[in-house]
């Protein structure tokens, strides 16, 4: 959140206590009828490692956060991780975030910028198994991505992402990063933090003023509200992935709690 001084795509007071702590298939559902089945809470160190972005392959989730990416079981042991997963080349340019990832045939995409400057937006590419740095990291252009890259997605065949405050999707080519077009929005979706394609359409979460997640049918634009979550106040609403789990629930959604310390990952079904 630009606006304060903790914003939600830097984690700064995630940051400080854990680096203090490690020192000492459901159908598109209306806003009315997506409920909330349970959550998982995480402190400090996995708080901050599973602060930004989140996806899945069906068998276990991926977490970003400022400068990294970790990868859990379904029921949140971890896997793999890479404190330090921002290219060296990237890093020397300034690059000093990684956003709202996504998982697509065995590798992890990943936004990254240089926040607050914002004039090197990249997509990089990372092994699945390792969450090793493949080597490719696609540039975007700047004058499309003007405050960074905060979030993106794979779907219908290319890379999706938008500014912060979205007026449009622009899909990248999933071969070398070219922007192919752009699809205009019915209306501005305010703070985007995290998008992901299920069931042929573009679910993207915000942390605006409703906290709210939206609805974007990739054909045509046209936005819908699908769901205001009751959050406490103060909460910062991250990135969001899908998957149908035995409870019923489909779309789970991370935010930082009020505290700063700890992240909450929410389960809903439709």
């Amino acid at each position: 959140m630009r606006t304060t001084p903790w914003k939600n795509r830097r984690v700064p007071s995630l940051v400080a206590a854990a680096t203090l702590a490690l020192t000492f298939a459901a159908a598109p559902a209306s806003a009315a009828n997506w409920q909330q089945v349970s959550s998982d809470t995480y402190y400090l160190t996995d708080a901050l490692q599973r602060s930004q972005g989140v996806t899945t392959d069906g068998g276990a989730w991926y977490f970003s956060w400022q400068y990294g990416l970790s990868k859990t079981s379904l029921d949140g042991k971890t896997l793999a991780a890479n404190n330090v997963a921002i290219p060296t080349a990237l890093a020397l340019q300034g690059d000093n975030h990684i956003g709202g990832i996504d998982y697509y045939d065995g590798k992890v995409y990943a936004p990254i910028e240089d926040g607050s400057k914002y004039q090197h937006p990249y997509i990089a590419v990372y092994d699945a198994t390792t969450l090793a740095y493949t080597g490719t990291a696609f540039s975007l252009p700047q004058d499309i991505q003007r405050d960074g890259v905060p979030w993106t997605a794979v779907g219908d065949g290319y890379l999706l992402s938008s500014e912060y405050d979205a007026t449009a999707i622009n899909a990248y080519s999933l071969t070398d990063g070219h922007l192919v077009k752009r699809i205009p929005l019915s209306q501005p979706i305010p703070h985007v933090q995290g998008a992901k394609v299920y069931e042929g359409r573009l679910y993207a979460s915000s942390d605006g003023g409703t906290k709210a997640v939206y609805e974007i049918a990739l054909d045509t634009g046209v936005v819908t509200q699908v769901l205001t979550p009751n959050l406490p106040s103060g909460t910062e609403v991250e990135a969001l992935t899908f998957l149908p789990r035995p409870d019923g629930s489909v779309m789970h959604i991370l935010d930082v709690a009020p505290n700063r310390i700890s992240v909450d990952f929410r389960h809903y079904r439709p």
